[in-house]
């Protein structure tokens, strides 16, 4: 039977019952103590789903679904017994760089929700873009949306303005067709980097009060949020605040990735604030700053996420902080994990969905062990809440293109997110997954062919130089060569 994750416990009793399908009962049971666990038993009284609360049991039903793909509405009597080893199973999409309708962004949900996903991670703000709807800073909106043309790699060279957002509308619609497919929506605000978009709209929250375009290429930027600005704060705890009214879930997730301190370096008002705060470097003002946050989504019930380089300044605090490991050259997201504190793995490699199958082929996704990163002691691997996969899309312009690089890739990490790494069995994994790339072909998917999944060796070198060559623009050789940064 192709199931994705792989149930814990399956005893199969008769695969020739022919039971039907309409009989179905379920109940939260009390003998069932771990959260989102779940039993499932079919025989010849009807279905019976009994779960730990309704989570477990919306899974078991995700899992008779799964059944009756397999055998229509005549089903075998079996029973299963299954739970989560991880509570955070998460998927990541950058509407930022390209934008996706939200219709688009339903069927990712619905892929999702079969595979027993929980959180959606929805990168909403960027250099090269600002998505959503917002009233208080209402040019983030109407100006923060737009740049100028899109030249992401050798491939695209398009010059026609480029303006998209969702509509609050549209994402309380999103968060509630979420919510019944038991998926809580994570928005990001990403700051104090990549925030390019931002200053586009309001030039005077940048160090330099100069007008700034948003970009219309991929990279790492100078121009990042003010911290000496009282402003900036403001406008962050303003749109906090909007974005809080129709993201309703637990986590909110601040960015605090790829912040480059030129401008700080060289502005009076960081420089006054830094010596206010009695602190040494701007990398600790960048934790002061992500710190203030914190508190604010803690005073708000919410629980704050960063990526990782938000810990190079040394003085996080860890009382409301989730740390998304996903790029670790300090060690710094080892060491927090260690110390017991939460966090996610999304480890670029394998787990980033947006290189190509021959640099991240589907078997490396699969046996990636996130328990195995080196340097994590038993105490750190249980801090691991969860894993996720992001699709960074600066070179993903359509749903086609989209579905193609995460599926079948994220089937591989549901089943680690669901099962861990136990019990793996990659090829009965390969069957399961073409059969499951089948069903989302009829729901309009277009997943990777089986010949793409994991290339032989020199297919493998084509793939990643084909990548590497489109990306490697003039521009991007000065940043990672010579390490040019933005003109003044």
């Amino acid at each position: 039977m192709k199931l994705i994750p792989q149930p814990k416990s399956i005893h199969i009793i008769n695969r020739n019952a022919s039971i039907k399908s309409d009989n179905i009962t379920t109940k939260i049971t009390d003998d069932l103590t771990s959260s989102e666990s779940y039993r499932l038993t079919i025989n010849k009284n009807g279905i019976l789903i009994e779960g730990a609360d309704n989570n477990g049991i919306y899974y078991g039903l995700v899992t008779l679904n799964q059944i009756k793909e397999n055998y229509g509405d005549n089903l075998p009597e079996l029973e299963i017994s299954d739970n989560p080893v991880y509570s955070y199973r998460g998927f990541m999409i950058d509407s930022c760089r390209h934008f996706f309708t939200a219709d688009e962004i339903k069927k990712m949900i619905d892929a999702a929700a079969m595979l027993k996903f929980n959180y959606f991670h929805f990168h909403l703000s960027d250099d090269q873009g600002f998505r959503m709807e917002i009233d208080s800073w209402n040019k983030l909106t109407t100006q923060g949306s737009k740049r100028k043309g899109s030249y992401f790699g050798k491939s695209e060279k398009d010059d026609r303005i480029y303006q998209h957002y969702y509509t609050k509308a549209e994402l309380r619609d999103i968060v509630e067709y979420c919510k019944q497919r038991h998926i809580e929506v994570i928005p990001e605000l990403d700051i104090p980097g990549h925030t390019t978009a931002i200053l586009s709209a309001y030039p005077e929250l940048s160090c330099r009060k100069k007008a700034i375009d948003a970009k219309m290429k991929a990279g790492v930027f100078d121009d990042i949020l003010c911290a000496g600005n009282p402003d900036t704060m403001k406008m962050i705890k303003d749109v906090i605040n909007e974005m809080c009214e129709i993201f309703t879930g637990p986590y909110f997730h601040i960015g605090g990735d790829e912040a480059p301190k030129v401008r700080w370096n060289k502005c009076p008002k960081c420089q006054a604030k830094l010596k206010e705060l009695g602190l040494t470097d701007m990398e600790q003002l960048h934790c002061h700053m992500v710190n203030e946050i914190s508190e604010f989504l803690k005073s708000k019930g919410k629980k704050a996420i960063c990526w990782n380089e938000a810990l190079n300044g040394g003085n996080l605090k860890n009382d409301n902080m989730t740390i998304a490991y996903w790029l670790d050259k300090t060690d710094n997201g080892i060491k927090w994990a260690n110390g017991g504190n939460p966090i996610i793995i999304e480890k670029f490699n394998p787990y980033y969905a947006d290189y190509p199958y021959g640099m991240y082929p589907l078997s490396s996704v699969y046996k990636f062990n996130p328990r195995k990163i080196k340097g994590l002691t038993v105490k750190g691997q249980k801090a691991i809440i969860g894993i996720e996969t992001p699709i960074w899309t600066e070179y993903i312009t359509t749903f086609d293109k989209m579905s193609y690089m995460c599926f079948p890739r994220w089937f591989a990490i549901a089943d680690t997110a669901w099962n861990g790494n136990e019990n793996k069995d990659y090829k009965k994994f390969l069957d399961d997954a073409e059969f499951y790339c089948n069903t989302l072909k009829k729901q309009g998917h277009n997943p990777a062919p089986k010949s793409d999944w994991s290339p032989l060796p020199l297919n493998r070198l084509s793939s990643t130089l084909k990548f590497a060559g489109n990306l490697m623009t003039k521009e991007m050789l000065n940043q990672l060569l010579f390490k040019k940064k933005d003109e003044d």
